[in-house]
């Protein structure tokens, strides 16, 4: 707005983010912008300018965290560190999932999902974090009978399964089932 006003971006130590407008000359606040129902075509302006500006400041200053539970991103640094894999996020609408393919290959050897409990036939409504591993249908059988892993979300279920990754089971043995899954895609070549 030709240096009209100024933005000041404020970030909490919670990661609140709040702003404040002034008019560049007087230096007074322009609190319409804090209104919801504000109206007209100059509040419309600038609120599309600091929204220009505060969504550049989030592209650079912010990394998107789309995985929260502690054991996933451990899960995953695990994957980086040992296979150097990164996530491929190639679907753009929810259920959010990223793939995991063998090194210069695009085949998967996992899957890590965020998707409702009920895709597994419980009853609550919450949103688990979840990891698709390859696996011996036997041994995929035995998993499932002693609760340690239910049947893969959106896969093969003699071939796949799926792990809760809510601490449930320790990380070593979800390591353990990662590196077969690995092995067992990385032989079919």
């Amino acid at each position: 707005m030709k240096n009209r006003f100024t933005l000041q971006v404020f970030i909490a130590s919670n990661e609140k983010v709040h702003f404040k407008v002034h008019d560049a000359e007087s230096g007074d606040e322009y609190i319409l912008i804090n209104f919801v129902g504000a109206e007209g075509v100059f509040v419309s302006l600038i609120h599309q300018e600091c929204e220009i500006i505060l969504k550049e400041i989030a592209k650079k200053c912010f990394c998107e965290e789309r995985f929260k539970l502690k054991q996933t991103k451990r899960i995953l640094e695990y994957i980086e560190e040992t296979y150097q894999v990164q996530p491929e996020f190639l679907w753009k609408k929810p259920p959010l999932f990223a793939a995991l393919s063998v090194l210069g290959r695009k085949s998967w050897f996992a899957l890590l999902g965020q998707v409702s409990k009920t895709k597994f036939g419980f009853t609550e409504d919450e949103m688990i974090e979840e990891i698709n591993l390859k696996g011996n249908p036997q041994k995929i059988k035995e998993l499932i009978k002693e609760g340690r892993a239910v049947p893969a979300y959106h896969m093969n279920k003699e071939h796949w399964y799926s792990v809760f990754l809510d601490g449930s089971l320790d990380d070593e043995e979800i390591r353990s089932f990662i590196d077969t899954s690995y092995s067992l895609v990385n032989s079919h070549r």
